[in-house]
């Protein structure tokens, strides 16, 4: 969490430029917390997942990973979900992830399917929460994908966001899919970081803005991004509404910034 893209105050420009050329914010460079996400660490094969624990179906288990003959979404190897039970059980996938309770998270997966599912009751679901989507009264649902479809369908990316009710719940895929296969591969989820914004302040000082988090972001200063000097400041921020302020005096030099997780 500690790499990003900082800002430049540069006061050769004009403070009108200033404002708008540094509004978008700063990106962070995101860590996924998913292990093996892409199902490429060696091993894996029929019911074989490295990083991640099974729950297969009671009857007519049929998931794994593999290379062949379908394609990944990245990397080489992607899972695949075949089984059909018939007695409402399901082959399942499950990961324990170390989060942050209050704090946003995006998780995002490709989906994919390699042939006809039309009126197949094809599925897959991923749910977050501590009974590995035993019990929906703990469990989050993030997406249902219900593919109905004469056709195989592409990988598509499913993205959603949430807050962490628990420090540690299991983030885990629940398939079926009796006439083809659903396909899983490039599994991330990353902290929801916060954008920061500048703007001058008459007479001559930079407002700070970021959203207010969980996690107290601290602001940092450097001369030049070829020194790893980066200063944290000791300002205490101001909450201002749902966001996080500090107001500093305009540099007298080029100077850059950014936000870092303590």
């Amino acid at each position: 969490m500690k790499k990003c893209i900082p800002f430049k105050i540069n006061t050769r420009i004009s403070i009108t430029t200033l404002a708008l050329s540094l509004s978008a914010g700063a990106v962070f460079a995101q860590t996924n917390l998913v292990v093996n996400g892409s199902f490429e660490t060696p091993g894996g094969g029929f019911q074989t997942f490295p990083g991640w624990f099974i729950g297969p179906a009671d009857n007519n288990s049929n998931f794994g990973v593999t290379n062949y003959p379908d394609v990944a979404e990245q990397g080489t190897n992607y899972a695949y979900f075949h089984g059909n039970p018939t007695d409402d059980s399901q082959d399942c996938l499950g990961q324990t992830v170390n989060l942050i309770v209050g704090a946003q998270y995006t998780v995002s997966f490709y989906l994919a399917t390699d042939g006809t599912t039309l009126n197949s009751g094809a599925a897959m679901w991923a749910v977050i929460g501590p009974s590995f989507g035993i019990d929906y009264s703990q469990d989050l649902s993030l997406v249902a994908f219900l593919p109905n479809s004469s056709n195989a369908i592409p990988y598509q990316k499913f993205t959603t966001n949430f807050t962490a009710t628990a420090s540690s719940p299991i983030l885990s895929f629940h398939g079926i899919d009796a006439t083809s296969s659903i396909l899983l591969d490039n599994i991330s989820l990353t902290l929801v970081v916060p954008q920061l914004s500048v703007r001058h302040s008459s007479p001559n000082s930079l407002v700070f803005t970021w959203t207010n988090q969980v996690i107290s972001y601290l602001l940092q200063t450097n001369a030049s991004l070829r020194t790893t000097n980066w200063v944290t400041l000791t300002n205490t921020p101001v909450t201002v509404g749902s966001s996080n302020q500090i107001v500093l005096p305009a540099p007298a030099s080029s100077v850059f910034y950014r936000l870092t997780a303590p």
